[in-house]
Parts: structure tokens; C-alpha cells; sequence
């Protein structure tokens, strides 16, 4: 997080701590360019876009709207929403400049590293009960001088998802979902974030050839390549893959020898309830009572980690958690 400090130099007119978050400050430049492009191209009063405009997940634009106030809806029907921005684009696009200046200053400040590591919480992996071993393991992985790809293989309830939730927590680390993946796709999100650790979860339902093809390169030789419409282009980038799986099969045989793959079996009841417990007060701020009842009912359900967060997030007694647990299970398959 930049210091408060720093934001002496930003005269606050919109919520601007958007510009911490890089995925929302990416999306507004993307949006500048855009409008600029069309205000040369088409028309000088040309001031909205859609989020294919600019290829962003329409959460994201969603959080700019309503949490920080830097665009707004001008028009929305069932197949479309067109947005706009809140304030002048020169002084937001100033104020991304600034910022980034900000950053590039304190950057310098820094010690450089000759080992290529990086910042490791002091917290890392406190909500995963054992694994010692593994924890190392990924610490090695994440300060390797090249990559080191690890793939998670298991049932539910094997913490899969809560060591990758660590990781997220790095700097440079993007989370994706292939089971319900941006449209956008693997490569789109490499181009648009270029991230340090890409992080998928549910990698056995990654299922379109061409998210695999570009998996398959940039795992081997750090490459992602653009090749359409008579275009070919290059972009390397030095990007550590996690992922999780339930199940190998159905995976390509050339994508699994890509990965250092890791077994891993389920927590008894007792170990999933302490895991569920400390994972939801520490990263979800849930009380410890609370914490608590939703683990034991959770171990008790067979449901996961992740389970377990959604509930935590809408759930503030246990009377609320019983109701939307039972909603939960009566709409599973």
C-alpha cells in the first residue's frame, strides 16, 4: 500500500485509492485510450465505452462505479451497459500519472535484490495446518531465478484453494477460475496484467485448446504470442504458474510434465475445522465464536474452504449461517 503520505500530492475530487488496486488503475487507462482513440478517429465529443470496448470484467467496472465513483452508468439495458467518466479523463489520466511517479520514486528508494527475491509475508501459510514441507517448497519456487511451476492435486478438502489463496496475497499475482474464466481467455489476461504469478484454480475444467496452447508456451520459454488476422507478435514474460485440480484426467500429457505436481489428500475433521476456523479470522475478520460454528458446520456438510468464505461473507450470526447453508446445499448438484 503507498504510503498516506504520498496522497498529499492528489487533490482527492473521486475516491483515488482505486490507483493502489493495478488491475482497476490498467482498466481506467485502457478506457483513456480508448476514448481518445474514437475522439480522434470518430468524433471530438466521443466520451463513453462498454466493457468490451476495452476488455474488462464487468466486476471490476462495477467497483469503479459504485466503491470509488470514477465512472458511471450513462445507459444500460439487458444486453449492454455503456459507461462514462465521472470526472475529466486529462485530470484522472494526470492523476494515474502521478501516482505512478509516486511509485517510480519510491521504487528507487528501495535495495535492489541480486537473488531475485521477493517480499514473503510474515504471515505466510499461517492458515494451513501442516505442509511445512510444501510451504518451503513454494517459497523456493516463488524466489527461484526461473520459473518453477506447481500443480495442486486432490479432492476438496485437501487446502488446495487456501495455498493458492496464499499466493495471491504476492505481489504480482492474478487469480483465475477456468471453470468460469473471463471470456477474455488465458491470453488476454497474460497481455493485459502481465503478472509475476498467474493463478489458476480448477485447472481440470480448462478446457478451450488455445488457453492451453498459450499455457504451454509461456510455461516453457516465458513467451506469449498474438498471431491473427496476418499479425504475429512476441511478448515474453517471466510468469510463475500455481494451479490446483481435482483430477489429471483429461489434461494434456505435455501441459501436466509442465508442472511439479503435488498430491495431496484430505484434512480429518478436527484439522479442517481448525484450518476453516483460523482462515476465516484472519482473512475474513470473522469472530472467533463465529469462526468457529461455521468450520464445525462446514467439516460436517463435506463442504470446502471456499464454501466456507462465501458463507462468512453474508453470514453474521449463526442463525444467518444455518439459513444460507441450507440454501447453499438444497441448490447443489
Amino acid at each position: 500500500m503507498i504510503e498516506r503520505s504520498l496522497w498529499r500530492c492528489l487533490a482527492i475530487s473521486v475516491d483515488w485509492r482505486f490507483l493502489e488496486d493495478d488491475k482497476l488503475r490498467e482498466i481506467v487507462k485502457r478506457a483513456i485510450e480508448f476514448i481518445k482513440k474514437q475522439q480522434k478517429e470518430w468524433s471530438p465529443t466521443w466520451s463513453t465505452f462498454e466493457a468490451h470496448d476495452i476488455k474488462a470484467d464487468w466486476w471490476l467496472l462495477r467497483k469503479l462505479v459504485y466503491d470509488y465513483n470514477v465512472l458511471k452508468i450513462v445507459h444500460k439495458s439487458a444486453s449492454h451497459t455503456t459507461y462514462a467518466f465521472e470526472v475529466p479523463i486529462e485530470e484522472v489520466e494526470k492523476k494515474i500519472q502521478e501516482y505512478e511517479e509516486l511509485i517510480k520514486q519510491k521504487e528507487k528508494q528501495k535495495p535492489v535484490s541480486t537473488d531475485g527475491e521477493i517480499s514473503i509475508p510474515p504471515d505466510f501459510w499461517s492458515s494451513i495446518e501442516g505442509y511445512d514441507d510444501l510451504r518451503e517448497l513454494f517459497i523456493a519456487s516463488i524466489n527461484s531465478m526461473k520459473p518453477v511451476h506447481i500443480l495442486l492435486i486432490g479432492p476438496p478438502g485437501t487446502a488446495k484453494s487456501l495455498m493458492l489463496m496464499e499466493i495471491e496475497r504476492l505481489s504480482g499475482a492474478v487469480f483465475v477460475t477456468a471453470g468460469t474464466s473471463t471470456k477474455a481467455g488465458i491470453r488476454d489476461i497474460l497481455l493485459n496484467y502481465k503478472p509475476r504469478f498467474l493463478i489458476i484454480d480448477e485447472l481440470d475444467k480448462l478446457t478451450n485448446p488455445d488457453d492451453i496452447s498459450v499455457l504451454l508456451t509461456l510455461m516453457e520459454s516465458q513467451r506469449v504470442i498474438v498471431a491473427k488476422h496476418k499479425e504475429y507478435k512476441e511478448e515474453y514474460m517471466k510468469t510463475w504458474v500455481f494451479a490446483s485440480a481435482n483430477t489429471i484426467r483429461g489434461l494434456p500429457p505435455e501441459l501436466l510434465d509442465r508442472f511439479w505436481k503435488v498430491y495431496l489428500k484430505p484434512y480429518d475433521r478436527e484439522t479442517m475445522v481448525r484450518v476453516v476456523k483460523s482462515c476465516l479470522m484472519k482473512h475474513e475478520g470473522v469472530q472467533e465464536e463465529l469462526a468457529r460454528y461455521i468450520a464445525q458446520k462446514v467439516a460436517d456438510m463435506g463442504l470446502s474452504v471456499r464454501d466456507a468464505v462465501r458463507i462468512a461473507r453474508l453470514a453474521k450470526t449463526k442463525e444467518e449461517v444455518d439459513k444460507y447453508l441450507n440454501v447453499m446445499v438444497k441448490y447443489m448438484k
